[in-house]
């Protein structure tokens, strides 16, 4: 498969009542992996809530925010303030004390939180002193969300197309996932979401589907943080065959000599210099098919290509090679050139090596599906 990374986009929230809103400009890389950068939109500022909150002092939160800017309290008194006290306690049991001196009538506010990146829990005690022993305290418990710069993380082994699962994590915490399969045409053919609430940053996710019906044309997944903004990655199939010279065998052998090893040498470049460039987010598998010509029984063509095309695909693994290796015989049922029967023909006698993100279809050139690995 060939992959492409979108640009994040924050989705939007409100601030005591008046809308607030921005989007980010979405683009699609075709073919390389390359991780865009976060857009950002407008912040949260909701209206906080608590038992006993005294409303003369206009108390909103700054709760959800990205990269260097913190968390806030946010007063705005309806009169004047001689002094206003925060204690802080975090669901971890660390604390911090929040000050404010005078504060006139209608003037803001912002009374910082030092947070790391994450979702905390909290419970303020405020302590207020309006002034001529007019005093008043009141709790009240939020959640702030401070996100850092969304990184999707994507490693290539995780991502199994034949087994239809695949594995990521962002740097953030989580909160939805969402993968879409579009076959020919562009039509949608499934979509698979997944509630990913309470993911903790860095840790393991995953998402599993069903076997799409008909031809896929590429998958989208898309991963929400906690904070609205988003990573996407588009997977496209990908498959190539590698071009080779044919490693000649003796008559009923399989055993590779030693004068026919430059030939897989060479080859084994050709498909260094692929993964280098195509698998860069998926694993790619190679697949080596081998074929014989008409001389001699069927079943007995049938096991001697079967076992040439496992010593070539047990060559490349003894020399390094770690992608999913798999191999499969197909004897005199795949000719290249029709023959008659005992017909010794040298195109017949061939191997097909494909490096491909998924078990490649049954067709001419690939009759059955019995690959075994190494």
């Amino acid at each position: 498969m060939r992959t492409s990374i979108g640009d994040d986009r924050r989705q939007s929230n409100r601030r005591a009542g008046s809308a607030s809103a921005s989007t980010s400009r979405r683009t699609l890389l075709r073919f390389a992996l390359c991780l865009a950068a976060v857009s950002l939109a407008g912040l949260g500022w909701p209206t906080a809530a608590g038992a006993q909150n005294d409303g003369r002092l206009g108390v909103t939160l700054r709760n959800v925010v990205s990269g260097n800017q913190p968390p806030a309290i946010l007063i705005k008194p309806q009169q004047d303030l001689k002094r206003l006290t925060v204690t802080l306690k975090r669901q971890d049991g660390k604390s911090q004390t929040l000050r404010s001196g005078a504060v006139r009538a209608g003037q803001a506010k912002e009374l910082d939180i030092r947070q790391p990146v994450g979702a905390f829990s909290y419970r303020a005690d405020f302590d207020v002193d309006w002034g001529g022993g007019d005093q008043s305290t009141f709790a009240m418990s939020f959640t702030m969300t401070r996100a850092g710069k969304l990184e999707l993380s994507i490693d290539p082994k995780d991502v199994d197309l034949d087994a239809r699962r695949m594995a990521f994590s962002i740097n953030n915490p989580a909160k939805h996932a969402k993968l879409t399969l579009v076959g020919t045409g562009g039509a949608v053919m499934a979509v698979v979401e997944k509630d990913l609430t309470g993911s903790r940053p860095g840790a393991p996710l995953s998402l599993t589907w069903q076997p799409p019906q008909g031809d896929l044309l590429y998958m989208d997944l898309r991963v929400t943080d906690v904070a609205g903004f988003w990573k996407g990655v588009r997977l496209t199939p990908f498959s190539v065959e590698i071009p080779h010279d044919d490693v000649v065998f003796d008559t009923d052998r399989w055993d590779i000599k030693r004068s026919e090893e430059p030939k897989l040498k060479s080859t084994l470049a050709k498909i260094r210099e692929a993964l280098d460039k195509h698998g860069k987010l998926l694993q790619l598998k190679l697949y080596v098919a081998g074929y014989t010509d008409t001389v001699g029984g069927k079943q007995h063509n049938q096991r001697l290509s079967d076992n040439r095309a496992r010593s070539i695909a047990t060559w490349f693994r003894n020399q390094g090679l770690r992608i999913p290796i798999f191999y499969q015989g197909f004897g005199e049922d795949a000719l290249k050139v029709n023959t008659p029967d005992e017909t010794d023909e040298q195109r017949n006698r061939r191997a097909l090596y494909l490096l491909a993100s998924q078990r490649p279809p049954k067709g001419r050139e690939l009759p059955r599906d019995d690959w075994k690995g190494i």
